[in-house]
C-alpha cells in the first residue's frame, strides 16, 4: 500500500536564477532579449530545482528554459507536489538531472 500524502510536504520547488559574469552575463542578455522579442524562446534563465523541506537538499536540478518555460515547468512540478506522494512524483520527474 503507498502512503498517499502529497509530496509537497515533504518536497519544494524554486527557481535558483543562474548567475554569469562579464561577458557570459553580456552574451546571456543578448541572447534572452533576442529570443523573447522573437517568440523563439531564449537561454535558460534559471535552475529549477526540487528540494527536501527538513534539509535543503536538492533532489532534482534542471535547466528551467526560457521565461515561459521555466514558469510552466515550475506550475507543473507544484501542481503535481500537491497531487502525487513522493513515490509517484519522483517517478513522473526523476529523471531530471540532480
Amino acid at each position: 500500500m503507498s502512503d498517499r500524502t502529497p509530496a509537497a510536504r515533504f518536497l519544494r520547488a524554486e527557481l535558483h536564477e543562474i548567475r554569469r559574469r562579464g561577458l557570459g552575463k553580456a552574451w546571456h542578455a543578448a541572447l534572452l532579449i533576442a529570443g523573447e522579442a522573437t517568440g523563439l524562446g531564449g537561454p535558460s534563465v534559471a535552475d529549477l530545482v526540487v528540494l527536501r523541506t527538513s534539509t535543503d537538499a536538492p533532489v532534482i536540478r534542471t535547466r528551467a528554459g526560457s521565461l515561459d518555460e521555466a514558469d510552466a515547468l515550475l506550475r507543473a512540478i507544484n501542481t503535481d507536489l500537491e497531487q502525487m506522494s513522493v513515490e509517484e512524483f519522483l517517478a513522473e520527474w526523476g529523471h531530471l538531472k540532480v
